[in-house]
């Protein structure tokens, strides 16, 4: 069993890794926390152990949120949004994972979590997106449109109102210049 010390010091660094990417400062961290440094290391012996345990713990939430989306998520706008609102640190730890996925790792568990979710929303994404298209290509294209939704994600909006704003407006945009999946009643005139 890990002690109170660890998992505020693993809370902390989460917090951190979601807003600055694994370039964080540990001795940012340590005035954040109100530890000393030294306590830190007592718990993790470099900062890459330290990073190696907040993938693990990243994982754990998203298996958190995939069990969630699928017994929360009716209509993919606005519930998606609504659930990711509660995972707020998450979504801006996933979204470093993206901004760093020229690192393997952090681009392996950035495309095996969006993997899972998309199985479990295809159904949702068909509906809105109203088109006679394989899963393949729906598939292809809605990662397209996550990616370009995390990269434009502010860190300091991550609530329903906002996220569900930035989707539709890159959808709306993308789906003008991308002819192939007609979302139907949902393009503006």
């Amino acid at each position: 069993m890990k002690s109170q010390t660890y998992h505020k010091w693993l809370e902390a660094a989460y917090l951190e890794f979601g807003l600055s990417g694994p370039e964080f400062s540990l001795k940012a961290l340590a005035q954040k926390t109100n530890l000393p440094r030294a306590t830190l290391y007592y718990h993790f012996d470099h900062k890459e152990h330290l990073i190696d345990q907040l993938l693990i713990l990243h994982k754990s939430r998203v298996e958190e949120f995939l069990k969630q989306l699928r017994t929360e998520v009716k209509v993919l706008i606005p519930d998606l949004y609504v659930l990711m609102s509660k995972f707020k640190p998450a979504v801006l730890f996933h979204r470093q994972l993206l901004k760093n996925c020229h690192e393997t790792r952090y681009c392996e568990l950035y495309q095996h979590a969006n993997k899972q979710s998309i199985h479990i929303l295809l159904p949702l994404i068909k509906l809105l997106f109203d088109a006679d298209k394989s899963d393949q290509e729906i598939i292809e294209f809605y990662n397209t449109l996550t990616d370009a939704w995390y990269i434009r994600l502010h860190p300091a909006q991550v609530n329903t109102d906002y996220m569900t704003e930035l989707a539709i407006e890159i959808m709306d945009n993308t789906l003008g210049l991308y002819n192939t999946i007609d979302i139907g009643h949902n393009t503006k005139q």
